[in-house]
C-alpha cells in the first residue's frame, strides 16, 4: 500500500467512526455515553495517526514541489488543518468521558454535529483537491 492509499483509507475510517457515533447519538447520547466516548476516543487517535502521516509523507512532497501552485495549495491546506486539529482536540478533551456527554448533551449534540461536518468536508475536500496532487 503507497503512502496515498494509507491516506485515503485513514478517510474512510475516520468517515466510519463519524458515523457510528452519529448513530449512537441518535438512538440518545444519555443511553450511548459509553460507547460514543469510546468511539470519539478512537477517532481522537485515528486522526492524529492521519495527521503524523501527512505530516511526515504528504507535506513535504507538496511544500517542495516546483509548480508554485501546488506549493500554495499545500500550505493553505496545512495551515486551516492546524486550526481544525486544534478545535477538535479542545472537542475530544471535553467529551472523552460518558459523563461529560451526559452532562452537557444539548452543548454536545450541537457540537458534535458542527464538529463533525466540518472534519467531513474537510476530508471530502483533501480527497478532490490536494490528494489528485500527488497521482
Amino acid at each position: 500500500m503507497n503512502n496515498l492509499d494509507l491516506l485515503k483509507k485513514q478517510h474512510e475510517e475516520v468517515f466510519i467512526l463519524i458515523h457510528t457515533i452519529h448513530q449512537l447519538t441518535e438512538r440518545g447520547p444519555e443511553e450511548n455515553a459509553k460507547e460514543i466516548a469510546l468511539q470519539i476516543n478512537a477517532l481522537s487517535g485515528k486522526l492524529k495517526m492521519h495527521l503524523m502521516s501527512e505530516d511526515k509523507f504528504l507535506y513535504p512532497s507538496l511544500v517542495q514541489n516546483t509548480n508554485p501552485n501546488i506549493r500554495n495549495i499545500a500550505n493553505a491546506f496545512q495551515q486551516e488543518m492546524g486550526s481544525l486539529a486544534e478545535a477538535f482536540l479542545i472537542f475530544s478533551r471535553k467529551y472523552n468521558i460518558p459523563s461529560k456527554i451526559v452532562e452537557n448533551k444539548i452543548v454536545f449534540l450541537t457540537e458534535s454535529k458542527k464538529m463533525f461536518r466540518q472534519i467531513e468536508e474537510r476530508m471530502k475536500k483533501e480527497d478532490v483537491k490536494l490528494y489528485p496532487l500527488l497521482q
